[in-house]
């Protein structure tokens, strides 16, 4: 949920650029697929998403935190929708793309900016299957921009779908779904009114 609501914070700017009309509620549209994996001290984490504001563009963003020697890299790219096959009639998000992964180091005494380290290529290539009629719905609503008490400059409300037994196969870099010790998919998809005010 908590991805949702960035991913909504992102459009709202897109989205009062985006239209000409004198409309007082903007609608737009965001989808996403996430897939988390945990192999001895590593957790990765792969998030897939798009919003109506992006120009039919995915977001392909992955991390990887080590327990023990808390290490993180991470890797994100822009994908052309063409090269996506998100399907939420037919319960099936499809993905195969490659990522550039960077280490984040940090400072000990915190006073540094994060130091960014190229480390290499990681394949992500992931298939998202569900029923597409077997989900939950979940309204909510997201101001934004406060002016003054309880004066906005947006409020957004929204309706998300969260599909239920979400079955995730592929694999990342050389290492498949199934090899993983403790592993779990989502898929969501949604849609959101802005109000200016």
């Amino acid at each position: 949920m908590l991805t949702v609501v960035f991913l909504l914070t992102m459009a709202l700017p897109a989205m009062g650029q985006g239209s000409q009309t004198d409309s007082p509620a903007q609608k737009s549209s965001f989808k996403e697929a996430v897939f988390s994996g945990v192999n001895e001290n590593t957790e990765t984490y792969v998030t897939l998403s798009s919003y109506s504001g992006n120009n039919g563009q995915y977001n392909l963003f992955i991390e990887k935190l080590n327990f023990e020697s808390e290490e993180y890299f991470y890797g994100d790219t822009v994908i052309p929708a063409s090269e996506v096959e998100f399907n939420t009639t037919k319960g099936t998000v499809t993905v195969n793309k490659t990522v550039d992964v960077y280490k984040v180091e940090y400072a000990d005494d915190g006073t540094d900016s994060p130091k960014e380290t190229f480390v290499g290529k990681e394949s992500v290539n992931l298939t998202w299957t569900f029923n597409p009629r077997n989900y939950s719905t979940h309204k909510f609503t997201e101001k934004n921009i406060e002016l003054d008490f309880e004066q906005y400059l947006q409020l957004s409300k929204g309706t998300t779908k969260d599909y239920k037994d979400v079955q995730v196969t592929g694999k990342i870099g050389d290492t498949l779904t199934g090899d993983y010790e403790f592993s779990g998919g989502a898929v969501s998809a949604g849609t959101a009114f802005a109000i200016i005010k």
